[in-house]
């Protein structure tokens, strides 16, 4: 009973430390030290026509972002900042990572991720507005 205790001890002091930092849950800043992946969601085309006059840049997406393992099992979660940055403290491993809008558009595709031992790993979701 007592390393049950202590585990729920440890999960809430890290819950409560994630929520200072931006969430609970695998929200924490990746970091060279602890690894994980981080990148940018975002979504484009942005306009029907670009030119050169008239860029029409991706735009920041507004999700979850979950990672899965190899078996399918969501092993961290966190949402995208109003940059579209996310962040998720992961181990080595290799994982996918699935942006969750909650909407048909933008669709984003599984982006798989391969995450080094100590190493923070970039990984940029590219999403697709629907715009031709």
């Amino acid at each position: 009973m007592n390393r049950l205790r202590r585990r729920l001890v440890t999960v809430a002091a890290s819950c409560g430390a994630g929520l200072l930092a931006g969430g609970c849950g695998g929200g924490a800043t990746a970091s060279s030290a602890s690894g994980g992946a981080y990148g940018f969601v975002t979504a484009g085309p942005t306009c029907p026509v670009e030119r050169a006059d008239h860029p029409c840049p991706p735009r920041p997406v507004s999700a979850q972002v979950n990672a899965e393992d190899g078996s399918g099992h969501t092993v961290a979660t966190t949402r995208t900042d109003q940059a579209g940055h996310y962040s998720l403290s992961l181990s080595a491993g290799t994982y996918t990572l699935v942006a969750v809008t909650g909407s048909t558009f933008p669709r984003c595709p599984r982006t798989p991720v391969t995450v080094r031992p100590g190493a923070a790993t970039r990984a940029d979701i590219g999403c697709d507005t629907g715009i031709r």
